[in-house]
């Protein structure tokens, strides 16, 4: 059977159920070409044409794709209605930010990028889609889009299509494991099916085409991920050792000592975290601030309120005469870490979050969510299919908390081994 959405015909198969479900958070992943964006256009069309009034949104990983991806696709499904059916309203550099229906439903076109998340906030949505959400970091607007599914008396879903990527473990936990990425716990999985297809699937694309793609690719694990359409080894993760048993709150009782870790931004966030040490010499993350667009009033506002007056070690990148200024007018203990080299800001947080002895040296507070997000999704930069720097991250990735937890780690443990410890009178050693 043939599905007919609005003036456009969808396979059999993954693609039509996919656009006939009417799960919360339904997932299209499938390899190259096996038709993700045209299912995406016709489920946002078809929830705007049959649920008059309603307000959605769409989003592609960048402005740019929503340009070069997105638009031609709509346009040759429904670009002859235009004008009669529909219409694009609020055009900037040649990319429109709105689609208004003729029955009152509006379509809101959007970037994924990281600080649109924020952007979201206070928005009210009958319906939202996520294309592609393997590029870039989507998860801060996966994340901030699902409280928007409010709009009252409308189906209320956030769809997504993507293609598998081993290096955003939170696609495969939400719609393959089924658990949180923030809290590993169960989702219920009837709410966020996966519909799968491979390339193979689309019946319009040539025997030729597909034959020299398979060529390429072969039977390569990246070729089972972009022809197949499946996920495979999380190859080029960070830290794949973090997860649910690092997750834990700390009894304040048996902390001697708090510090802060502090990563300046400037159109990035900024990151501010506080720690605590035990008397095991673990460390425990309790909480964070994290916001873009913050002067140093900000975080110093946020030290007051935390009754915070221990040290805060923080980006080396300000200057001396800066970091005296803001000793000398705020009274705040700020200290220059003394780790910089990228390298041993990873195995800062490597030692500390390896198990021995069946528990790790570190814990961090579910009042920590981008910090978590952080750890859970940080990736190695890809040099070459299958191989991977080890020097810097993969664009676009979000490092500001993950930077603030290694420079209080710097003023903690230097060049020590970590492993528990005696309390004793030379416990200062640590400060």
């Amino acid at each position: 059977m043939v599905v007919e959405a609005p003036s456009v015909r969808l396979m059999p198969g993954a693609q039509t159920e996919f656009f006939l479900s009417k799960a919360r958070h339904p997932a299209f992943v499938a390899g190259r070409g096996a038709g993700k964006t045209v299912a995406f256009c016709a489920k946002g069309f078809a929830l705007a044409d049959q649920n008059p009034g309603i307000r959605g949104v769409l989003t592609q990983p960048t402005f740019e794709m929503i340009r070069r991806n997105f638009l031609p696709v709509w346009e040759k499904q429904w670009g002859h209605l235009a004008g009669k059916y529909w219409e694009y309203r609020i055009v900037q550099q040649g990319v429109p930010s709105e689609i208004a229906f003729k029955n009152g439903s509006i379509i809101d076109l959007r970037p994924a990028s990281t600080d649109m998340a924020e952007r979201f906030r206070g928005a009210t949505y009958g319906f939202y889609g996520m294309d592609e959400i393997r590029n870039e970091d989507q998860w801060p607007c996966f994340v901030a889009l699902m409280p928007t599914l409010r709009q009252e008396g409308m189906p209320r879903q956030g769809f997504v299509t993507t293609t598998p990527e081993r290096r955003r473990p939170w696609i495969q936990k939400i719609w393959v494991d089924h658990v949180s990425p923030v809290t590993d716990r169960p989702l219920r999985s009837e709410e966020y099916p996966m519909f799968q297809a491979t390339t193979d699937d689309n019946f319009h694309i040539g025997e030729e085409d597909k034959a020299f793609w398979q060529e390429m690719y072969g039977d390569s694990r990246l070729g089972l991920q972009e022809l197949k359409g499946q996920f495979v080894s999380l190859e080029g993760i960070a830290f794949q050792e973090f997860g649910d048993t690092h997750i834990r709150e700390a009894d304040e009782s048996t902390l001697v000592r708090k510090l802060c870790g502090l990563d300046f931004g400037a159109t990035n966030p900024t990151a501010l975290l506080e720690a605590g040490i035990d008397v095991s010499g673990r460390v425990w993350v309790t909480r964070e601030m994290y916001k873009r667009n913050c002067d140093d009033y900000d975080w110093i506002q946020q030290l007051v309120e935390w009754e915070h007056f221990g040290p805060v070690i923080c980006d080396p990148s300000r200057s001396e005469k800066e970091m005296e200024e803001l000793r000398r007018r705020y009274g705040v203990n700020l200290k220059r870490a003394t780790v910089k080299a990228f390298d041993r800001r990873v195995n800062l947080w490597r030692n500390r979050l390896a198990v021995r002895d069946g528990s790790p040296n570190i814990f961090v507070s579910r009042d920590c969510p981008n910090l978590i997000n952080e750890l859970r999704n940080l990736a190695f930069a890809e040099a070459r299919a299958g191989e991977y720097t080890v020097d810097r991250w993969e664009t676009g990735a979000m490092d500001h908390a993950w930077d603030a937890g290694a420079y209080l780690l710097s003023a903690i443990d230097r060049n020590m081994s970590i492993r528990p410890v005696t309390v004793t009178r030379e416990y200062s050693r640590y400060y």
